[in-house]
């Protein structure tokens, strides 16, 4: 799954020049046969745009090979997922992500990785936890509204079930220490001790359950990322009991997850924090409507108050149109922007220059329709394609 810590690689990135290719992909069927070869177009793309930008045709080469031997690279295409974005630099440095976006074909030939298409992975609008617990074991996943994978460093305990017979066992049949043994015959029932196979097995689960709610309240607490839990009705009701999330805790898909599919455990999980994103999003275009009416400094709505106040990361919210484009350039030793109707020679998109510094300095970025956008100012004035809510 793209990350926050991917996004920061790609800007920190200094490849002198960059290509940026995105590609739409099929996970299955007979379709996905033209995707190495819609992938070849694109290359053919990239190294026209690479000799116009300057670079001699050993140089582009040069810089396309490692793209070009992916084109006959049989088990690289059969791992895949909806999008496909590849970077590659000058200084032979490269990055590829598999992403559950459906991307738009586009090259980006420029001094810097061009990250715009995968920013809608780390809207404000799907960052979410997922905990699967049975009595085979707990899960962690980092998810989104696009994709769930694994989340292996949320340090849970292994399966509640290893070596619980064993141990159950041990402890029934023992002789305890101070009854004396008599020589007469051992009983190996549970009974004995007032312990039964349910007794034991029921303690040993909510001891365990204790456990995974200490790990999982560690690795959330400080990330203020919702979770849902997924599990029978009994270890829910055991881990609310345990946990100190409070109203992290989202909600829960009371059923036993080994019964779901990857994508039905993803959809099922999405449905119960759904609602509590799209509150957030409600509540930040109501708060930039009573900004604008009440405070308006709080807000900036021009291109360049946007990008200003991003670099300096005074952005608490950032709302902008999907898709928006704002051309021009922005000096970051004098504050100076420039804006251009279209791309050009040391041109860059400041809308995303503003989100991806607003991400830097934690803010939260929604996209939106543009008729969200447009709803917050009058008929007769023509909508930014950006908002930015202040911090001060």
């Amino acid at each position: 799954m793209f990350t926050q810590s991917d996004l920061s690689t790609l800007i920190k990135a200094a490849p002198g020049r960059g290509v940026s290719i995105f590609l739409p992909t099929h996970v299955s069927g007979p379709q996905t046969r033209q995707d190495p070869i819609r992938f070849r177009n694109l290359l053919t793309e990239a190294h026209t745009a690479l000799l116009a930008a300057g670079a001699s045709k050993t140089e582009a080469r040069e810089l396309l090979a490692p793209a070009e031997a992916l084109i006959e690279d049989y088990p690289f295409w059969q791992h895949r997922d909806q999008g496909l974005a590849l970077f590659l630099g000058a200084d032979g440095t490269q990055y590829r992500h598999r992403v559950p976006l459906e991307l738009t074909e586009q090259v980006v030939v420029g001094s810097d990785f061009y990250v715009k298409p995968l920013l809608p992975l780390l809207a404000a609008d799907g960052e979410f936890a997922v905990l699967t617990m049975t009595a085979e074991g707990a899960h962690l996943y980092s998810a989104s509204r696009f994709a769930m994978t694994e989340d292996y460093d949320g340090g849970l305990p292994g399966s509640p079930t290893d070596n619980l017979d064993d141990d159950r066992q041990n402890r029934v049949q023992a002789t305890p220490a101070a009854r004396p043994h008599t020589g007469g015959r051992t009983s190996a029932s549970t009974q004995a001790y007032g312990v039964t196979p349910a007794d034991w097995r029921k303690t040993t689960l909510e001891e365990w359950t204790g456990k995974v709610a200490a790990a999982v309240d560690r690795h959330l607490t400080d990330t203020a990322i919702p979770l849902v839990l997924v599990a029978d009705p009994e270890m829910t009701g055991q881990f609310k009991k345990r946990t100190t999330l409070g109203p992290l805790l989202a909600g829960t898909v009371d059923t036993n997850p080994a019964a779901l599919t990857g994508p039905k455990l993803h959809a099922a999980a999405y449905e119960v924090v759904r609602p509590r994103f799209e509150a957030a999003q409600r509540a930040a275009v109501e708060h930039a409507a009573q900004l604008l009416a009440d405070s308006p400094t709080r807000v900036a709505v021009t291109i360049g108050e946007v990008v200003r106040a991003a670099f300096q990361g005074r952005v608490e919210s950032l709302l902008v149109t999907q898709g928006a484009a704002e051309w021009g350039r922005f000096d970051e030793m004098t504050d100076a922007v420039e804006t251009h109707s279209e791309p050009g020679t040391s041109v860059i998109d400041l809308a995303e220059y503003a989100i991806v510094r607003t991400l830097e300095h934690k803010g939260a970025i929604y996209l939106l329709a543009a008729e969200q956008i447009e709803g917050l100012f009058p008929a007769s004035t023509a909508a930014p394609a950006a908002i930015a809510v202040l911090r001060f």
